[in-house]
């Protein structure tokens, strides 16, 4: 089996390659629809051409959403659940359109984060199925438009698909080391706005009810929640208000995010949150919360455990180099987590310097990262899916 899925991933490596680029240079920031539903076209006709099914989830918002899937799985069978995302953080206008090679380090918008995750994981499956390895297989690969921003519009779908599967890989890029992900922190980003009270600041007196006074206030009370050793993580990260500098403030607002690794500390800290912006400190303020984003904690347990000790087993196997990690950021692996079958992610190529303009792909961990994701795919299969 593993020398099949080699032999087939070397004599196509160009062709990776070259999907890689339209994929890279098809602008695809979460906010532009008509370049995201590019991309989900660019993966259908590229999955349809290797004989799968693809299912398109329509999205008014923002692209659509994809299901490519083997025939046992349009079938009604459970099995194994792939997923990554097709939006970029990067807007057409900033004119990182690129896609360029120097050495043996790919640059481009997206590269990383993570065109080449979906590449990896389509050619798994295409290696699978030269082997004669997918005719029993049922597996979803899931292609979502706006993780970038809290999968919003995806994560209903993908529950659907998870609690529809036995296991779960995630196609994100792995870390520097070849570590895969099995914990990952929740997060919650949310608007906090203040209404005060307009007047001439001349003759207000020091007992103004100025919002941005407020504001300063519940900014200090919000950063002393920070805990590193609790893994908590909260940011102010945006703020305005006022008009002018001979008016008292009539609004102002933040936008703020905190980071959490369980449910428990989550409660705890939204329930501190609240409880400070009932209670404001400036005479005649008002303060009012509104959550924009919220994606759970992706916490470690045994049966993520178990499943990267399958993984890690593999890449032993393979001279693949497999270590363990948990991050900060949150990704799909967090939703899916929520249902409680094993997901493990970070199954994708290395690269580095995500969210900029400096991103880059390690090109030479394409093959054997696509190999390692091919073959856990199979592991997994029949570990957890007979």
């Amino acid at each position: 089996m593993i020398e099949t899925i080699k032999d087939y991933l070397a004599r196509h490596e160009g062709e990776m390659l070259a999907l890689l680029e339209e994929l890279v240079l098809t602008n695809s920031h979460t906010p532009n629809k008509a370049g995201t539903d590019a991309v989900a076209t660019i993966m259908t006709k590229a999955a349809e051409t290797a004989g799968f099914s693809v299912r398109r989830e329509a999205r008014a918002q923002v692209g659509d959403n994809i299901v490519i899937e083997t025939k046992p799985r349009t079938q009604g069978g459970k099995g194994v659940l792939l997923c990554g995302h097709m939006d970029t953080v990067f807007p057409p206008e900033m004119g990182f359109n690129t896609f360029t090679r120097k050495g043996d380090t790919l640059y481009g918008p997206g590269v990383a984060d993570m065109k080449s995750g979906l590449v990896a994981g389509l050619y798994a499956l295409k290696a699978l199925d030269a082997a004669g390895l997918l005719k029993d297989m049922p597996v979803a690969f899931i292609c979502n438009s706006d993780e970038e921003t809290g999968s919003t519009h995806s994560s209903e779908l993908i529950l659907q698909e998870a609690h529809k599967s036995d296991v779960a890989l995630v196609m994100e890029g792995a870390g520097d080391n070849g570590d895969l992900v099995i914990g990952r922190k929740g997060r919650i980003a949310f608007d906090l706005v203040i209404k005060g009270k307009a007047a001439h600041a001349g003759s207000a007196g020091p007992d103004k009810s100025s919002a941005i006074l407020e504001l300063a206030r519940q900014i200090q009370q919000l950063e002393a929640l920070n805990d590193p050793q609790a893994g908590i993580s909260l940011n102010v990260g945006h703020i305005e208000g006022g008009t002018g500098a001979n008016t008292v403030s009539e609004h102002a607002a933040a936008v703020v995010e905190f980071r959490y690794r369980d449910e428990d500390s989550r409660t705890r800290m939204w329930d501190t949150i609240q409880r400070q912006a009932a209670n404001p400190q400036t005479n005649g303020t008002e303060c009012t919360l509104a959550i924009r984003t919220m994606r759970p904690a992706m916490p470690t347990n045994d049966a993520i455990l178990g499943l990267y000790a399958l993984v890690e087993g593999i890449g032993r196997e393979l001279g693949i180099p497999v270590t363990s990690m948990q991050r900060g950021g949150g990704s799909d692996a967090n939703f899916i987590a929520q249902t409680g079958i094993p997901v493990l992610d970070g199954l994708g190529p290395i690269g580095g310097k995500l969210h900029t303009t400096d991103e880059y792909l390690l090109a030479d961990t394409i093959l054997p990262r696509t190999l390692l994701a091919a073959v856990s795919i199979r592991k997994a299969f029949e570990t957890y899916c007979k």
